[in-house]
């Protein structure tokens, strides 16, 4: 028989360590939480440039642009029209995302066209179109963001 005595004042700083140390715990994995966005990106451009191998919609070359294919699927899909509808609304918030660097420009445009809520009934025809066509939405948006940085850029 093993027998533990802990007077009132131990018991209670055992306690309160345990709840500090979970505390500080529970605010670092908060902090791991948070920093795995990078990981979700990565893997999505990874996808993106997989999928772009087989659909040839952009060249992956510095500074990316759109192929003859990436254009058509642009018209095709309603995204120039939509972008060219919402130009200076979108251009406006490229430019308030970044300096006009155009590395990040071109980053900023993909991370807007990522988190960009497009109007419903758009975003049904791009699904349906994507569906049709057998691509992602993703690779569509990915074309978006191209186009919207080189109209970002054109005047520089």
């Amino acid at each position: 028989m093993l027998t533990i005595n802990v007077n009132w004042e131990c018991f209670f700083g055992i306690i309160g360590t345990l709840i500090a140390l979970a505390y500080y715990a529970n605010g670092r994995f908060t902090r791991i939480e948070t920093n795995f966005e990078w990981l979700a990106d990565t893997v999505r451009d990874l996808t993106i440039k997989a999928e772009n191998i087989s659909a040839r919609a952009f060249d992956v070359h510095s500074p990316i642009s759109l192929t003859e294919t990436g254009e058509q699927l642009l018209r095709d899909s309603g995204l120039k029209s939509y972008i060219d509808r919402r130009r200076d609304e979108l251009t406006g918030q490229l430019r308030t995302m970044a300096p006009l660097d155009l590395y990040t420009v071109r980053d900023s445009a993909f991370r807007l066209f990522h988190h960009i809520s497009l109007d419903m009934a758009f975003t049904r025809q791009l699904n349906r179109f994507a569906f049709r066509n057998g691509t992602s939405v993703d690779l569509l948006k990915r074309i978006g963001a191209i186009y919207l940085r080189d109209l970002a850029i054109a005047p520089h």
